[in-house]
């Protein structure tokens, strides 16, 4: 007989719930609900997160309780990346939200969310060897993998969600924007702490939100649903800087709640491919959520790698 775990992941774009069926050594999804919070844009100049911010996700994971407290969960596991971990009223933020919604909420360190990511993408691949990229909301972290063992990660403060909010006026960024984005990706990518030449792969396993729509446009435009290849997101870029015009009917159609950001994610998916020099990238429906859970598990003793 199945049971069922809930996952609540509270990140910069949004806020999901994500209710898994365990049997076994196997988990599936079978209810997802997902709202754009955005609550990395509720991060004041001082780095504390506003009143209103805290009143949006109050609401959100209140509505969550609501839905989870109509269904037989063998355990609710919420936690944050980050949108929580990098406020300086984090403290005060989650008790909160504990006090107001009964969850309480784990912030993952970024080691820990790129691990969890980690654990997550080697469920859905057969890759032997491959760098691990999740471009969220606040953060991008990186996993380099070699014999499915983990040999680097690391969490960047390099998301599409702040870099949006940080460089661009409009809804899509102009060229002099892009270009700007791209400056202060290479500046974090300059100091990961590992030489990229110690990376011995060409394939990106890339996964999250921004890597999924990702997929989705490139699957629009060059007519494959399989792996493709980073040519795409300099032909995408160009489109969007000459005139953005016949491009933004098509984002407003594949993913109109992401328009303003994924622009931004492309741009940082872009520069990572140029300096790891990759040829190849693979999509994988698995990751920060299901690594969690996963790893929850498996240190209750309740799965098995």
């Amino acid at each position: 007989m199945s049971d069922l775990y809930g996952v609540i992941d509270i990140g910069s774009n949004t806020i999901r719930l994500v209710i898994y069926s365990v049997n076994d050594n196997n988990i599936q999804a079978v209810l997802k609900n997902k709202y754009m919070a955005g609550l990395a844009g509720y991060i004041n100049s001082s780095g504390r997160m506003t009143k209103e911010g805290i009143r949006e996700a109050t609401s959100i994971l209140s509505e969550l309780r609501t839905i989870t407290d109509q269904i037989t969960l063998k355990e609710i596991l919420p936690f944050g990346t980050a949108p929580l971990r990098n406020i300086t009223n984090s403290d005060e933020v989650l008790s909160i939200l504990r006090k107001k919604t009964g969850f309480d909420i784990q912030v993952l360190t970024g080691r820990e969310e790129a691990m969890f990511d980690y654990y997550g993408a080697l469920r859905s691949t057969s890759m032997k060897t491959g760098l691990i990229t999740d471009v969220g909301g606040g953060s991008t972290e990186l996993v380099y993998f070699k014999n499915r063992e983990p040999v680097n990660s690391v969490s960047l403060p390099i998301g599409s969600l702040n870099m949006y909010t940080k460089y661009v006026d409009g809804i899509l960024p102009s060229r002099p924007e892009i270009r700007r984005i791209r400056s202060n990706v290479d500046e974090c990518l300059d100091d990961l702490g590992f030489s990229p030449d110690d990376i011995n792969t060409d394939t990106m396993c890339a996964i999250g939100g921004t890597a999924r729509t990702a997929h989705q446009i490139a699957s629009y435009f060059t007519g494959s649903s399989k792996k493709y290849q980073p040519d795409f997101f300099d032909d995408y870029l160009s489109q969007i800087c000459n005139g953005p015009g016949r491009i933004t009917n098509r984002l407003l159609r594949i993913a109109p709640d992401r328009i303003h950001t994924i622009t931004p994610g492309i741009t940082i998916m872009s520069e990572i491919c140029s300096m790891f020099k990759i040829k190849n990238i693979v999509t994988s429906p698995y990751g920060v959520r299901e690594g969690y859970l996963y790893y929850h598990l498996k240190e209750k003793g309740l799965i098995n790698d």
